[in-house]
């Protein structure tokens, strides 16, 4: 967990988007899992499972480091895509030296923590034309036991700020927490609340059993929780008990759709082909299908042109 520097330096949703954007790109970089995350308005949670990276292929690391570049400007500290591509087809002592020096980046929290933070940092104060660190301090930590019934009631913690702090009554209309984003069609999400429960379930499984302990956990704090915390309502809790943890059709696609933009289409897979040649050249030419099913029991076979998606904010 790591909190803002000042009491009035608050995250708005840009701040939330961008931020969940490095988060994930960060990750990828250094082989490092999210399985949870709550990004709040003076602090963000943060679940990680940390595998250390001893090693990688010359290709994976020149991927690894193409993808999290892209296209945004490689500070003069470190090699550029094309500078690195020639080290590491060199070879020798500069090759090692190179390896090693990236890979230090890699499977370490500290290391990742450090650049995540720097780097929205750099974003933040070019954004707010402001100086000097955002983050009050070092970020606080908790070694947690790779088990269900501890990742799971870890998890449920960070989901449950936003109801918490009277933001929302159920954590699903929070956009910046993973659970959310697990209902809004996140891989990464849908995977990592599956692998919660050590495996054993399958998404739709696991979504049912999070969802009824993630509001038996937030009920149950009502009692011991600070003045003024808001709580999961002995309602609500009776509604998911009663529906199994289940989450009605519509209300999944309400989720679905406050995660699309401009362009979506949904609908049978026959649709959604017509809808794609008929607006052929609005694709890439690498694009070869339509769409894809969205995943679940619920959906009834329906399919989703996610690749119609546009960023709601301009990339950092």
């Amino acid at each position: 967990m790591s909190r803002t520097a000042f009491q009035s330096l608050r995250f708005g949703n840009e701040e939330k988007e961008v931020f969940t954007r490095m988060l994930f790109q960060q990750a990828a970089f250094a082989g490092i899992d999210v399985l949870g995350y709550c990004v709040m308005g003076n602090h963000v949670h943060l679940l990680l499972r940390v595998p250390p990276v001893y090693s990688l292929s010359d290709n994976a690391l020149l991927e690894r480091y193409r993808q999290y570049y892209g296209s945004q400007k490689i500070p003069r500290s470190t090699f550029s895509v094309r500078e690195l591509k020639l080290i590491l087809d060199e070879g020798g002592t500069k090759a090692d030296e190179a390896r090693e020096r990236i890979l230090a980046r890699m499977g370490d929290l500290p290391a990742f923590m450090r650049e995540l933070k720097q780097r929205f940092t750099i974003w933040y104060n070019h954004k707010h034309s402001n100086a000097g660190t955002i983050w009050a301090a070092r970020y606080r930590s908790l070694l947690v036991e790779e088990s269900a019934e501890s990742l799971t009631r870890v998890a449920a913690y960070l989901d449950l700020n936003p109801v918490r702090a009277n933001l929302v009554e159920d954590p699903k209309d929070y956009r910046w927490c993973g659970y959310a984003a697990a209902l809004g069609g996140n891989r990464i999400m849908r995977f990592a609340l599956a692998q919660l429960f050590g495996q054993e379930l399958d998404f739709d499984r696991a979504l049912k059993s999070y969802r009824i302990l993630l509001f038996g956990k937030g009920y149950s704090q009502k009692s011991g929780g600070a003045l003024h915390s808001g709580s999961i309502s002995a309602d609500k809790l009776e509604a998911v008990l009663k529906a199994g943890g289940q989450i009605s059709p519509h209300e999944l696609l309400r989720m679905r759709v406050r995660y699309f933009t401009d362009g979506m289409v949904l609908g049978s897979k026959a649709f959604l082909e017509c809808v794609f040649l008929e607006h052929r050249g609005l694709f890439g030419l690498r694009r070869f299908s339509a769409g894809k099913a969205l995943s679940g029991e619920a959906w009834g076979g329906l399919y989703a042109m996610r690749d119609l998606n546009k960023s709601v904010y301009s990339d950092p």
